[in-house]
């Protein structure tokens, strides 16, 4: 009961707020300069918060939920020329400082067990108004110029809790960003990502850390034996060993970096729809050759985790575990609104990246504390929370939490109105994790 009391207290937001004396760092990076008369910081970023559960942005509207905060008479206009770079560096801060709160773990099924740590690492994006496109530029189309900015995420899914964000462009190549992750390594750690952060030299930097990585196999990357160091077909050896492989290689050229390669076939339906798929992309510099579609009949795998520590379903198994953070962006997208809420008028550069920022800060800070509080309650009566419902929740009735000093109530409601439903023909996301087989 003690550590669920602890984690109720950190559930009053402002108790995170004043914890890190907000207001006084506010005037230490410029983001408030004089007294605070009729509004904080801190009533700012409450009242975009409840701003986007309207799913209706203006400064003006903004302007009447900080005013409901605080029982003053607010203009957009103030809020307007609040929200400029000195502000931006104070939720990069608040965020930084919210990425060393700790919880209790999330998921630990024992595939798991040995690694104290297990980063997922993607990204996520959300269109702009086409007046961003100088900073955050779109996809190249021929019609014309667009704008869309990217989400970097590292998600700790043993801690329930995002560890890092990085806001960057679509045209940022994620490979850039596939280095960020190992500062934060410890010994036995593990990351898991997809095909865009594959770099054998990040791969290699995380074997120096004496931690492991799980991650597809990037097609056309050279393999060489172990023994002889002759060149692998990977083709012929999936013909030879019926599609089934795990075994120990050395990829790239010049790398030559020592791993382990898991192949398992698809069912016909997966390889078709992923030809489908190949055949009709719209990028014609990808040429996509037989041998490339045949190996989409194929999930390829690379890790340097032992057999001893994970068989090959271990290895496929461990590797959905990845999907959950996409479900989190679904969360954030469709139920928190956040693609919703960038003003098309008087924007800049440093509104898009408060309103990205703010928003950030609210699920690390409220939205996945609340989720862990009632995923802990729910499972001890077998009753698995979604996120999705979750966040839904938090979005329609963000008040509950914002102006209540006791959030008991609320997370009884979650833990009822936001139950994954019973079904017999199929497992949940969560269930999945929990369950997953050692």
């Amino acid at each position: 009961m003690q550590e669920n009391r602890i984690q109720y207290q950190d559930l009053k937001i402002r108790h995170f707020f004043g914890r890190y004396k907000v207001n006084s760092l506010a005037k230490k990076l410029g983001a408030s300069k004089r007294k605070n008369r009729k509004f904080s910081v801190v009533d700012m970023i409450l009242g975009y918060w409840q701003l986007l559960s309207t799913n209706d942005f203006s400064y003006d509207k903004w302007a009447v939920q900080v005013s409901l905060l605080t029982g003053g008479r607010i203009s957009g206009q103030a809020l307007w020329k609040r929200t400029g770079p000195e502000m931006v560096r104070l939720l990069q801060e608040l965020l930084r400082k919210s990425f060393q709160q700790q919880y209790s773990t999330f998921l630990s099924p024992a595939v798991f067990g040995r690694f104290p740590n297990v980063y997922i690492q993607d990204a996520t994006h959300f269109s702009l108004p086409r007046a961003m496109s100088a900073v955050f530029p779109g996809s190249y189309s021929r019609y014309g110029k667009s704008s869309t900015a990217k989400v970097q995420a590292i998600f700790n899914i043993r801690r329930g809790i995002f560890s890092d964000f990085k806001l960057a462009s679509f045209r940022d190549n994620d490979q850039q960003d596939s280095y960020r992750v190992i500062d934060k390594l410890q010994e036995n750690d593990l990351v898991i990502r997809d095909l865009g952060y594959f770099v054998l030299n990040a791969f290699s930097r995380i074997r120096d850390k004496q931690a492991f990585f799980l991650s597809r196999l990037k097609y056309g990357v050279c393999l060489f034996n172990v023994q002889t160091g002759k060149p692998l077909d990977i083709q012929k050896m999936l013909k030879k060993k019926n599609g089934l492989i795990d075994m120990q290689v050395k990829l790239g050229k010049v790398e030559k970096l020592g791993c382990r390669l898991v192949a398992v076939p698809v069912p016909p339906e997966v390889a078709n729809k992923r030809r489908r798929k190949a055949r009709a992309d719209r990028n014609k510099t990808a040429n996509h050759k037989k041998a490339y579609l045949e190996l989409l009949g194929y999930t390829v795998y690379i890790t340097n985790v032992p057999k001893g520590t994970w068989g090959i379903k271990q290895v496929e198994k461990a590797y959905r575990g990845r999907w959950y953070i996409e479900i989190l962006f679904k969360g954030w997208k469709s139920n928190l609104k956040m693609k919703n809420n960038i003003p098309e008028r008087y924007i800049n550069q440093n509104r898009v990246e408060f309103f990205f920022y703010a928003s950030l800060l609210m699920v690390n800070i409220l939205v996945l504390p609340v989720f862990l509080i009632a995923y802990k309650n729910g499972t001890k009566e077998k009753r698995y929370i979604s996120i999705l419902k979750t966040c839904a929740f938090i979005s329609r009735n963000i008040a509950l939490f914002l102006q209540n000093n006791n959030c008991i109530q609320p997370i009884k409601w979650i833990k009822h109105y936001c139950q994954y439903e019973l079904r017999k023909d199929r497992v949940n996301s969560i269930e999945y994790l929990v369950n997953i087989d050692p």
